[in-house]
């Protein structure tokens, strides 16, 4: 049993990662599916906890990076380990004359000076964001004062058929659920130890609570 479970995750793993490379083209309708067409609501639900110069890690398709670039043009800088998510968003930002200042990187190894954001970002991140390297290398970045901003765990507020199948399509790809928070949120276990001090905003979103972690070191 414990031979299938690990082999499933890799299985999972491969397939994720397939789906942010070659078909990272299906990403924004995968994630208009699993949200109910709340997903850049979602990513959104960031914006009001954003200030100074910001680092999104994970940037995706660039919803985050195009309404910050619309509000505070050149105040963000998007990070992203793929070369497809990064051609969407900068494909994004051109289409509406904004400008991208984009690069490809992992977040444990940050290409970036010591002390030069104010704001790091990443929304509904995988498990790379509580590598102990990745917390290090944030707080490497993060000028004094400086914040980390987490989104993750949105859940509907309603039950019906819809929200039943996204919540198993969760459960089956590892992901967790949408529908029924933990009493504690499995991030705050990595965060603090890590010598964060966590503030945890519930922000309603439509028919949907997002949880926004503002962590500052």
């Amino acid at each position: 049993m414990h031979q299938f479970t690990r082999l499933y995750q890799h299985v999972i793993l491969w397939v994720f990662r397939r789906f942010y490379h070659e078909f990272a083209w299906t990403y924004d309708a995968v994630a208009w599916l699993v949200s109910r067409g709340l997903w850049r609501q979602w990513t959104q639900a960031a914006l009001p906890f954003l200030h100074g110069k910001v680092l999104e890690l994970g940037c995706g398709t660039g919803f985050v990076q195009l309404a910050q670039q619309q509000a505070h043009p050149h105040s963000i800088i998007g990070l992203d380990e793929s070369a497809q998510m990064l051609a969407h968003t900068r494909h994004r930002l051109h289409h509406s004359r904004l400008p991208a200042t984009l690069v490809r990187g992992v977040a444990q190894r940050l290409p970036f000076a010591a002390a030069r954001f104010d704001t790091v970002l990443a929304t509904f991140p995988t498990n790379y964001i509580i590598h102990p390297a990745t917390l290090a290398d944030i707080r490497r970045v993060l000028a004094p004062q400086g914040t980390l901003v987490l989104v993750d765990s949105a859940q509907f507020t309603t039950h019906g058929l819809y929200e039943q199948a996204v919540e198993l399509a969760y459960r089956a790809t590892l992901l967790g659920g949408t529908t029924a928070p933990p009493t504690r949120h499995p991030y705050l276990d990595y965060l603090e130890p890590a010598g964060y001090t966590v503030q945890v905003h519930a922000v309603r979103v439509a028919q949907s609570v997002v949880l926004v972690f503002v962590a500052h070191p």
